[in-house]
């Protein structure tokens, strides 16, 4: 099963995936761990000052995720990867055709993953010396993902409330999607298809 926790930065992804690696059903899941500080250990900037290479990366990394793995789960996705190209494009840092790559990638990807939870912010930034503590740019990073979820119809399972909470939730998740997949093969089975 492919996992996906979208949400702009410091909403809580990388907790949320690292409280889910400790649950039992999650662990024999690949994590694939946030691919944009990834891209920033090779030197390359990220946030705001994204750039051309910088977004292609990215892209480059969910492909590889989403095609090398049948079963893993991940603190950004291509959605993620989208929206701030999105920024960067509207801000002038990233080119038409890196938009358009940046958007094909997404097309291609974002039916792959078997669940898509997105986290809303409810925290204030927490400064971890990495990510962005720009509120404007926060704002405008949600803003962005709403507008795809908008504009695509995009299937995705909103996480609210405490670490804990949320952990409760994407089991939940997790245990219907298995429930219904479980049904599908049966019927298939029953029916020849």
């Amino acid at each position: 099963m492919r996992i996906g926790i979208a949400g702009a930065q410091s909403v809580g992804k990388t907790t949320l995936l690292n409280a889910l690696r400790s649950e039992k059903m999650f662990q024999d899941m690949r994590v694939c761990n946030e691919v944009t500080r990834r891209v920033m250990s090779y030197g390359l900037p990220i946030n705001e000052q994204g750039n051309d290479v910088t977004q292609k990366l990215i892209m480059q990394e969910h492909i590889v995720n989403v095609f090398m793995y049948d079963n893993f789960i991940t603190d950004r996705t291509a959605l993620d990867g989208v929206v701030y190209t999105k920024y960067l494009h509207e801000s002038g840092k990233v080119s038409d055709e890196t938009m358009t790559f940046a958007t094909d990638v997404f097309v291609k990807l974002y039916p792959k993953y078997d669940i898509m939870f997105y986290i809303k912010p409810e925290f204030e930034i927490q400064n971890d010396g990495i990510r962005s503590v720009d509120m404007s740019f926060r704002n405008r990073i949600v803003e962005i993902f709403n507008e795809y979820f908008n504009i695509y119809n995009l299937p995705a399972i909103v996480l609210s409330g405490s670490v804990r909470e949320r952990v409760e939730q994407a089991i939940e998740a997790y245990k219907a999607k298995e429930r219904l997949t479980t049904w599908k093969e049966e019927l298939d089975c029953d029916y020849g298809q």
